[in-house]
């Protein structure tokens, strides 16, 4: 996989699979991280590492390209990783993500100065946790076959007390051979509502909502099975309302942060085949929060 090219994640292969391990409240249990509704979280009993760990085990044999974490609360010190197994019993370990920060480079450094003490690592400062949508996410060296994937988590100063997840991802990734075409456009979908008061000035109350992302791109250069297999199947499989990462890079960074998010189709368009041998196809996406 490219490093740098547009890539789409799906399915959610956690829907059909068995959790165990760690230590999880009993009125928001683990298995809430199979709940789509990221505000049902799951949150551990305590923030001993044996708490906060918990294993996938695939009903059979599923490629796995790319894990995430989404809506957590884990603080900027938190460290977070991921291991695939070929075999149930988690002896036959096919990749290693090591440990990971939960909170990668955010800001560039063009935003900071000097004197902040973040200048250099971009990471937020546990203030501004609340300004971005949480979102940890770690790509295999390459798509592995497994049967067991297996998360650990270590925040044992998180001041909450506890550690919380709004969803979990672990699924393939489709990178198409050729990127989207220039003219990609990224935005937030801003559903605030204002009330006019009756007043001669009509003064305005804004109802705030939480903007979300969108992105909207072109596919101008999909062979035959691309289009039917992999685009079509998208629209299929995930309609409307299925869950769908998106993301234009594979390492976090402050740029890939900024454009990497779980998200849905909020349109469908058709696949189109403009040319001999070449097929074409716009995606729609919103962020779900």
């Amino acid at each position: 996989m490219s490093e740098r090219r547009v890539t789409l994640c799906w399915p959610n292969r956690i829907d059909e699979a068995a959790l165990s391990g760690g230590s999880w409240s009993w009125g928001l249990p683990r298995d809430h991280l199979q709940t789509p509704v990221m505000a049902e979280v799951a949150e551990s009993s305590d923030l001993l590492p044996s708490s906060t760990r918990f294993d996938i085990t695939l009903p059979r044999f599923r490629t796995i390209a790319v894990a995430a974490l989404c809506k957590h609360n884990l603080s900027v010190d938190a460290r977070w990783r991921v291991r695939l197994f070929r075999d149930e019993d988690a002896s036959e370990e096919m990749w290693d993500s090591g440990w990971l920060p939960a909170w990668p480079s955010i800001y560039a450094s063009s935003e900071l100065n000097w004197e902040d003490s973040n200048f250099w690592s971009g990471v937020p400062f546990e203030e501004d946790r609340q300004d971005f949508t949480p979102l940890a996410w770690a790509f295999a060296d390459r798509p592995q076959v497994c049967r067991l994937v297996r998360f650990e988590i270590e925040d044992t100063n998180n001041a909450d007390g506890v550690v919380r997840i709004g969803r979990c991802f672990v699924g393939d990734a489709w990178q198409p051979q050729y990127n989207a075409a220039y003219g990609i456009q990224y935005g937030h979908d801003i559903g605030t509502e204002f009330e006019s008061a009756g007043n001669a000035e009509m003064t305005e109350y804004a109802d705030v909502k939480a903007p979300k992302r969108t992105v909207t791109f072109s596919l101008d250069h999909l062979s035959e099975e691309e289009g039917v297999r992999r685009a079509l199947a998208l629209q299929r499989k995930q309609g409307l309302h299925g869950e769908v990462l998106y993301t234009e890079h594979k390492t976090p960074g402050p740029m890939a942060f900024s454009r990497t998010f779980m998200g849905r189709q909020v349109s469908v368009d058709p696949l189109t085949h403009p040319y001999y041998a070449t097929y074409a196809n716009t995606i729609n996406l919103k962020e779900i929060l």
